[in-house]
């Protein structure tokens, strides 16, 4: 273990006083000031004060349930700033230590604290991130590869295993490596082997027929034996021998705030508090969580009543959707036979505009139910260049959904694209872009505002590469043809995340796969028509840049026009056009390798799976967000990924990571970040970012069935003691 030292503190007279309930002015000198909604003390244990450990207060007494989170200086002392009246459950948590005994509470009161050292080091284990339990996970050995194993798609290599794993399976959906994974649940069965136990595991409840055939991608029986032996060894004792470090710096300045919302059945993708072009947007209004495939519900969290309430998305009542799954291959170990997801949405992302309206992503129809302006013979230019509905042209998938706080309705917007990530630009039209189904999709708010026309507010256009060289559109060939020097090519590939860039008109979208890419599209001055695409495939195996990953997920643009995505490698990313040497065209553009110099990669922080490994860190990263107007406090254009595994967000500040670490419930996996400023007049007060618990399973979270997910805020004081 670590040990954590404490200059020029009296610490015989700290562990003199009685130190639980008793005020802080008593502690030794360590005078903590308060006001009348705060509670503050000192934090010490046997070994004296104790310095970057997590005070927790929560409460049940509210219209829902609420907590908020500090850490202890360097002299052990902490103060939870500005709680709502009620009677709080106080305690301590922190590396090292087993949690202490709950103390009741109410703002207003100085309360000392005494920290409960771990007895050993696998009790002090429990409490680390899912991360640490990972690195136990024994990955085959790249001599292993490629898996002899039929259907193995992801076993051609150790790095495509990885991004399996972690990018497009098991990681994107759990957080693999948390008490509720490492573990077999009693409640599943008694089996004659681990493999067994792994192979009825993965087949349950609703998503068990996609684990399952995950699970054959990876390699099934190769994975099954990982899996088993992992969790075997932990069930006899083993445990991770790395201990995470204290928050330390910036870290102990961070107030975290979490409110229960929503049906503990219910999960969500995203959440979304204002605009991200301008975060002043809606100041201390409502926060919204969008849920995927649990439930047609949009969630409304009031953070000034700390209340919650929700409203149903609408599809098309002529469209002919059916509901989600309505059976089980077998029971979950947490539900049995219930059947606890019946959507017809399939809700995904959700983005605030100028008004505070929040687009949804969201299934309204069927592809058969395409609208006619998106079809051949449609006036609309793109159906003119690039008309949907034939073979191969579908027009399915999501759509979007608007919901106005004012009238407080949910207008339907068909579009003729696939919709998924979706983000505004920084056009006077307000454009909002989304990608799927091989197109990069637009609707011009300002149009539809005024002419209530979904057909003539929209567009679509195919990603294509100047590959002839001219610097404009032309004709082009099909992904699968071979590059014709007359003409452009289309690339078949689809936007996953999307941003416009605020430095030029561009739109910058990440493009799944191993190694995967970022991908630049220029609209022109006629999109439809002009639009030319530009393709950078992540470096791997690439001995001109100066990093190596693979498997990009979300992405974003700061404000200088630097596009960034986290990598299933364990990596942010950055990648910036004007480091580029040579042209960005001709005929090899369409293979991405034309400007390896644009890329910089910084592995994240944590640790990494023992042996040689293709993987930097054991961490899965889903999203990352560019805090362009210092929304937190951290600095503006500060880079902030998601630590899906690490249970925190990942903040990048001049080259170095502050880790905001969500100690309490234990699973925290976040697939959105946003930030609003309240009031800029309000120092710290005024500033803050938002996200929400967005794992498929809350039942996986410390606390099990019954755990409902919680939306988030962090803040970032001056010190630990601000109030």
């Amino acid at each position: 273990m670590r040990k954590i030292l404490y200059p020029g503190i009296c610490v015989a007279a700290l562990l003199a006083s009685s130190v639980s309930g008793v005020g802080a002015r008593q502690a030794g000198g360590n005078s903590v000031p308060i006001d009348n909604d705060d509670i503050g003390g000192v934090v010490t244990s046997d070994k004296g004060p104790e310095a970057g450990v997590w005070v927790i207060a929560e409460t049940k007494e509210l219209p829902t349930g609420f907590s908020r989170i500090v850490v202890t200086d360097d002299r052990g002392r902490y103060v939870v700033p500005d709680l709502p009246k009620a009677n709080y459950q106080v305690f301590v948590r922190g590396y090292g230590l087993v949690d202490s005994p709950k103390v009741t509470a109410a703002p207003g009161k100085p309360l000392n604290l005494k920290a409960v050292i771990a007895p050993n080091p696998r009790a002090a284990a429990e409490y680390y991130p899912a991360n640490y339990w990972l690195t136990l996970l024994k990955l085959p050995d790249k001599s292993e590869f490629p898996l002899q194993e039929q259907g193995a798609t992801a076993g051609r290599s150790q790095g495509e295993f990885l991004k399996a794993l972690k990018t497009d399976g098991c990681m994107s959906c759990h957080q693999l490596g948390n008490k509720a994974t490492r573990e077999i649940p009693a409640a599943l069965g008694k089996f004659d082997s681990g493999v067994s136990a792994w192979a009825r595991r993965i087949a349950s409840g609703h998503d068990g027929s996609q684990m399952d055939q995950q699970m054959g991608q990876l390699g099934r029986q190769r994975a099954l034996k990982m899996f088993a032996d992992w969790t075997d060894r932990i069930a006899a004792g083993d445990y991770p021998k790395e201990a995470p470090p204290r928050p330390e710096g910036a870290e102990r300045n961070v107030v975290i705030t979490q409110w229960d919302w929503a049906d503990p059945r219910e999960y969500f993708h995203d959440v979304i508090a204002s605009d991200k072009r301008n975060p002043t947007v809606m100041p201390y209004g409502p926060v919204y969580g969008l849920h995927e495939n649990s439930s047609d519900n949009l969630t409304i969290l009031d953070p000034v009543k700390n209340s919650w309430t929700q409203v149903t998305i609408p599809a098309n009542p002529k469209a002919n959707l059916n509901p989600g799954p309505g059976g089980l291959a077998n029971p979950s170990p947490y539900w049995g036979e219930e059947i606890i997801w019946n959507q017809i949405t399939s809700g995904h992302s959700n983005e605030m505009d100028q008004k505070g309206r929040v687009w949804n992503t969201t299934r309204t129809r069927t592809a058969a139910e395409l609208p006619d302006y998106c079809k051949a013979g449609s006036e609309n230019p793109s159906a003119k260049a690039y008309p949907l509905g034939g073979p191969g042209r579908g027009g399915g998938g999501r759509q979007y959904t608007v919901y106005d706080p004012k009238t407080k309705k949910i207008d339907i917007v068909d579009t003729c694209f696939s919709t998924f990530h979706l983000n505004f630009d920084n056009d006077p039209d307000n454009t909002i872009w989304s990608g799927g189904g091989g197109l990069v999709g637009w609707v011009n708010t300002k149009i539809l505002d005024e002419t209530h026309d979904a057909g003539k507010a929209q567009g679509w256009v195919p990603l294509i590469v100047d590959t002839n060289g001219n610097g404009k559109r032309d004709a082009y060939v099909e992904p699968n043809e071979p590059v014709d020097p007359t003409k452009d090519k289309r690339i078949g590939a689809s936007f996953y995340g999307v941003m416009a860039s605020p430095a030029d008109n561009s739109v910058w979208g990440s493009v799944l796969g191993f190694p995967g890419a970022l991908v630049r599209m220029d609209p022109g001055p006629n999109a439809p028509e002009t639009a030319r695409a530009e393709i950078y495939t992540v470096p791997w195996n690439e001995p001109k840049a100066s990093g190596q990953g693979f498997s990009p997920r979300g992405m974003d643009v700061d404000k200088d026009g630097v596009a960034w995505t986290v990598l299933g490698s364990g990596h942010l990313a950055s990648f910036d056009r004007r480091k580029c040497k040579g042209p960005l065209n001709g005929p090899t553009a369409a293979d991405g390798k034309l400007c390896p110099e644009g890329w910089t990669l910084y592995k994240v922080p944590g640790p990494n799976f023992s042996g040689d490994t293709d993987a930097a860190a054991t961490d899965s990263n889903y999203y990352n967000w560019s805090d362009k107007f210092n929304s937190l406090g951290l600095g503006e254009n500060v880079q902030i990924a998601t630590g899906n595994d690490s249970g925190a967000l990942l903040a990048l500040v001049n080259g170095k990571w502050v880790v905001l670490r969500v100690p309490y419930p234990l699973g925290f996996y976040a697939k959105s970040i946003n930030g609003r400023i309240d009031d800029p007049k309000a120092g710290w007060k005024g500033r803050g970012l938002w996200t929400g618990w967005s794992n498929r399973n809350p039942w996986h979270n410390e606390g099990g069935k019954g755990k409902s997910s919680m939306a988030i805020h962090f803040q970032v004081r001056p010190d630990p003691l601000a109030k």
